[in-house]
């Protein structure tokens, strides 16, 4: 079981051992997006069932219990509420049935890109090779990005969701993953975007078994709702028509 969890706003990350960086730059684990964060602000370390916090020389410091920390480093425990510029993040303990990173449900803000943590550890553990790994820590928040959209609501990080599954199924050979992009661009009942329909005309040669009933109910879909599109709309519809007639020909 997980010792500590850190909180953001509605969005929670289970900590494991070892080092979180914390910052404005998109490789920090904890990305946040505020003036008054260094790039690379500050780092949780968890050693041992022991979370400090370590200043990486920010200019403005890190406040613990609305008081600045005066060392390098400072202990944590449960209930600290942990000031990076003009963001707080609060430490919680453990809870039972956790998963190495979660993003709780509910709904986003503009000051948080739900995808800023979980994406960047995906992202770390693919580049290592670690592909299990990495569709664990996607799995839960791509499966409630889709269910939203299902549910008739539009959720930010649309694209982002699509991305990361197009990620997957070229680190997996997973056809699901394609099934994945079908359903949720259906759903939202518009054209893969031209960066993921990029992907997909490499990944499709590769992956396994895909719902081809799926994917040729989208684009008769797209097909009656074409009267409705923009031009360039109309031409990606063209070019995910070209997907299809690829997967099946496979």
């Amino acid at each position: 079981m997980n010792a500590f969890r850190i909180r953001y706003l509605r969005h929670e990350l289970n900590l494991t051992e070892g080092e979180f960086m914390i910052g404005r730059s998109a490789s920090c684990q904890i990305s946040l997006d505020d003036p008054l964060v260094s790039r690379n602000h500050a780092k949780l370390i968890l050693h041992a069932n022991q979370l400090v916090v370590e200043d990486l020389g920010s200019r403005n410091g890190i406040r613990v219990n609305a008081e600045r920390i005066t060392k390098r480093t400072h202990p944590l425990a449960v209930g600290d509420r942990i000031g990076v510029g003009s963001q707080e993040l609060i430490v919680l303990g453990p809870r039972a049935a956790s998963t190495d990173a979660q993003v709780s449900r509910g709904a986003p803000t503009h000051r948080f890109d739900r995808f800023a943590v979980v994406g960047t550890l995906a992202d770390k553990a693919l580049a290592m090779g670690r592909v299990e790994e990495a569709e664990r820590i996607l799995g839960a928040l791509l499966g409630d990005t889709l269910n939203e959209v299902q549910n008739g609501r539009i959720p930010v990080g649309i694209d982002q969701a699509g991305h990361y599954a197009a990620k997957l199924a070229d680190a997996t050979d997973k056809g699901a993953w394609v099934d994945y992009i079908v359903a949720l661009y259906h759903g939202l009942l518009r054209p893969i975007p031209a960066e993921i329909v990029d992907e997909l005309y490499t990944t499709l040669r590769k992956v396994g078994a895909i719902d081809l009933t799926r994917f040729g109910a989208y684009v008769d879909a797209l097909r009656a709702a074409a009267a409705d599109l923009s031009p360039a709309e109309k031409f990606l519809v063209s070019r995910v028509e070209g997907l299809e007639r690829l997967a099946r020909a496979r």
